[in-house]
């Protein structure tokens, strides 16, 4: 438990230290907004699943809160990109920026632990047997494909977008809990369906986002300025 905690001291220190050098842009959902959430997440996973090697119980599921983080911010980027982009060098980014770094730490992985061979090798590299993040990943990203080239071909509009999004997650989910489900950690894919989405949802809407918390914001403003106004309340004599 010692180490653990030492452990936990400079986790929770690096994260810290990445703040040291100030940015000036700070922007909600900013590139160094979600960078700093994804740096968090990660910091989450890695600490959890730390926790769990050195006995500390149920802390495997505090996991689950970066993973749905790091989903959530994966589709914010994926649509503020294809808002900007389509669909144009979808396939090409997703080879650069998840495939091949994964088959090359894969491959070094498998050579370090003497388990490298042409098959088991294969089976990672095509997602069968790897990570359950991967897999969940790369799911999403040909769901994200498919309901976005469908919308394009067939001229949908967003309200049809989701209801694609919600047919294919509820039958994902069936699918996941009934069929797929593993029995040491059942639903362990399953509870993280709406992240995705969620990243969606946020990017599509961010600008109403915005404006709501604005509102709020200056509405919190103005009732503290008129708490402080108020003359103090004197009781009867």
């Amino acid at each position: 438990m010692k180490i653990f905690l030492l452990f936990t001291i400079i986790v929770f220190a690096a994260y810290l230290f990445g703040f040291v050098k100030r940015v000036e842009c700070n922007d909600w959902m900013g590139r160094n907004f979600t960078t700093a959430i994804k740096g968090f997440a990660i910091f989450t996973v890695v600490w959890a699943h730390t926790g769990a090697h050195f006995g500390v119980g149920c802390i495997q599921f505090v996991a689950g809160t970066g993973v749905a983080l790091f989903l959530i911010c994966s589709g914010y980027g994926l649509e503020c990109s294809y808002q900007m982009n389509g669909l144009k060098q979808f396939i090409s980014k997703r080879l650069l920026r998840v495939c091949i770094p994964f088959w090359i730490v894969e491959f070094f992985g498998l050579l370090a632990t003497g388990e490298l061979t042409l098959q088991e090798y294969f089976k990672n590299a095509l997602f069968i047997d790897c990570t359950w993040y991967l897999q969940f990943i790369m799911v999403c990203y040909i769901l994200f494909f498919c309901i976005k080239i469908s919308c394009e071909k067939l001229n949908l509009q967003k309200k049809h977008e989701w209801m694609l999004w919600g047919f294919c997650t509820i039958v994902w989910f069936i699918i996941e809990s009934c069929f797929l489900a593993d029995a040491s950690m059942p639903f362990l894919r399953a509870r993280q369906m709406l992240s995705f989405p969620l990243g969606i949802a946020i990017a599509q809407n961010k600008d109403a986002i915005l404006e709501f918390m604005k509102r709020k914001k200056k509405t919190l403003l103005i009732g503290a300025g008129e708490t402080v106004r108020q003359p103090p309340h004197r009781g009867v004599d």
